[in-house]
């Protein structure tokens, strides 16, 4: 312990005044005595200790020298030697992943992480705080905050999100808001190296707080359905990334049945792989482990079945160049007649030229928007630019030539392809469907004649495939901009129990997919898609590394700080002016001890 203003020790001289006014001043007091016997024996010991007594004898003295002391060292104002937070600036990032929900010591990474900051928080002396969540996208939760309660607040609020962390993008957003000499960004994960952490400021101390995880996992590292000749079947990938051997089921269910049970056992860092023929057909599939291993967040995946082949039909007036390319790359198109609506089939994939958008079929389609006079033709005199899409993997659009193009239809679209401000190629939804827009006819074009247009039908037919009644596979949390069928704006999710967990207006906001992987249901006007939130990859494998510091000798000698308690003082000086009134009353009284 300190004292921030020893001067005023100086005033224990007026202590020590009233000490001496009370051994000096003359006190009488009347006693009846009956007989002067004992009245001899009192002056004998009076005489013996006279200044002791006078002492023990006055409840005013002491209740003066008790408050005169509080008031003295309340002046002083005590200080103390305590551990401090390095930095005028400091800056959390918190890795909120998949892994860090592991379990080591009944308690999950990110608990542990918090666990340290609150430690921290409660040490911070007008610090301002910064904290940064390093998820796929980094997001700044707080920026240079002082206030305690709002510091304790958002580190409460902290929970795993599942995606994977971008520790380097993360840490280069915090070096961007680094605005004091003094700076200190304190990174909590579980396996960040030194090797490979890429820092750019010289100046500034990182601290880096890597969870110490036990290595005691069994993962999915993958699985999928598929359809054979008999029914489904489906194919699972396990990894026992542990030190002992494993024997755990497996299960596989669909909508709260189990069409599937297995028991597995697993060498240390075994993969196994594990066939599972002849599953009845169902929307979805949930493989699951049952093992008490420290990481949760694998054990289980969720595989929506979907078919890869459908079949592709024509109608209308379509180009012989969309036929001959789809079976160039071995996909059957088969013509039909669009006056006899008995032979529009239920399921597959359409390609319609010359027809009405009102009497599309209620399929998944490639759509030639082809206009009916010739004067309605625009000339395009700008290049051709393909936008970054599936559609356009692989595909080559510098040499190709489009003279003639259509007005675009109105609606929501994600143009993949454009002529200047012409739109050429556009996705979106019909009926509901997922729907592929053509703003030209081949015949205006010389891309059939180029190696880039059968890439192109062979993407857009795996694309319109995997959209058939199936939204696709999300990262956790993932925004996507979702187009549904004409009017159908609103959207809502339900999980796999059928509980609601948020409601999306497309016209207004994109969606966001879920934070937990599984499966999910989307619901617009009575009809229901599926979808999958998956677990990155890189969130299947527990990783480890020890703690470590980065430029530390910059700030070495700083962690001990000394820090003024602001209330001691206050409180010495409250209990020095009770006593002063306690004196008072004695005095008035005229109480002794």
């Amino acid at each position: 312990m300190n004292f921030a203003n020893p001067i005023f020790f100086s005033l224990v001289v007026f202590i020590a005044f009233v000490v001496v006014l009370y051994f000096f001043r003359k006190q009488y007091q009347a006693v009846m005595n009956p007989s002067n016997l004992l009245w001899q024996q009192a002056m004998n010991e009076w005489k013996a200790s006279p200044w002791l007594q006078k002492l023990q004898q006055n409840l005013l003295f002491w209740l003066q020298i008790i408050a005169l002391t509080l008031l003295m060292l309340s002046l002083a104002k005590p200080v103390w030697f305590s551990k401090g937070v390095e930095g005028e600036q400091i800056i959390w990032i918190v890795d909120t992943s998949a892994t860090m929900s592991a379990i080591s010591e009944n308690h999950s990474a990110l608990d542990e992480a918090k666990r340290e900051m609150k430690q921290m928080a409660g040490r911070l002396k007008s610090q301002e705080v910064t904290i940064i969540k390093a998820g796929d996208n980094p997001a700044i939760l707080l920026n240079r905050e002082m206030n305690p309660t709002v510091i304790g607040r958002t580190i409460d609020n902290l929970s795993v999100t599942y995606e994977h962390e971008n520790i380097d993008k993360a840490v280069r957003l915090a070096e961007s808001l680094v605005a004091k000499q003094e700076t200190v960004i304190h990174i909590f994960t579980d396996s960040s190296k030194r090797e490979s952490l890429e820092t750019s400021l010289n100046d500034v101390a990182y601290e880096i707080h890597n969870s110490q995880v036990i290595q005691d996992n069994i993962a999915i590292l993958s699985f999928g359905v598929a359809q054979k000749e008999n029914g489904i079947s489906a194919l699972a990938v396990l990894e026992n990334q542990g030190k002992e051997p494993k024997t755990f089921p497996l299960t596989v269910s669909s909508e709260g049945t189990v069409v599937f049970q297995q028991q597995v056992t697993a060498a240390p860092g075994e993969q196994l792989v594990i066939n599972i023929p002849d599953l009845p057909q169902r929307k979805f599939y949930q493989a699951k482990i049952e093992t008490n291993d420290h990481y949760a967040a694998d054990n289980e995946q969720t595989a929506v079945y979907f078919n890869l082949s459908p079949d592709v039909f024509a109608v209308g007036e379509v180009n012989p160049f969309f036929i001959k390319g789809l079976e160039t790359i071995g996909i059957k198109v088969t013509q039909l007649d669009s006056s006899k609506e008995a032979e529009v089939p239920k399921t597959g994939i359409m390609i319609a030229e010359g027809l009405k958008r009102e009497k599309l079929p209620n399929l998944p389609v490639i759509f030639i928007n082809k206009p009916k006079e010739t004067e309605d033709l625009i000339e395009l005199k700008d290049s051709i630019v393909a936008n970054d899409s599936p559609l356009t993997q692989y595909v080559d659009t510098s040499k190709t030539y489009i003279k003639y193009a259509a007005s675009p239809i109105e609606g929501n679209w994600d143009t993949i392809m454009d002529s200047g401000s012409h739109p050429l190629i556009q996705t979106g939804s019909i009926n509901g469907k997922p729907a592929i827009l053509l703003n030209f006819s081949l015949e205006h074009s010389d891309w059939p004649l180029q190696p880039g247009f059968p890439i192109f039908l062979f993407n857009s037919y795996q694309w319109l495939a995997k959209q058939t009644g199936f939204l696709g596979y999300f990262q956790p949390g993932e925004v996507k901009r979702l187009q549904l069928g004409e009017g159908q704006t609103a959207l809502e999710v339900f999980n796999d129990a059928g509980k609601s967990l948020s409601s999306f207006d497309l016209v207004k906001e994109n969606f966001t997919a879920p934070v937990k992987p599984g499966v999910y249901q989307a619901v617009t006007d009575g009809q229901i898609s599926y979808f999958t939130v998956q677990l990155d990859d890189r969130e299947k494998k527990l990783k480890s590394a020890p703690s470590f510091s980065l430029n530390s000798t910059k700030t070495e000698g700083k962690k001990q700080v000394v820090t003024v308690n602001d209330s001691i003082w206050f409180w010495l000086a409250a209990i020095a002016l009770v006593l002063l009134a306690l004196e008072w009353e004695v005095y008035r009284r005229g109480f002794r001890a």
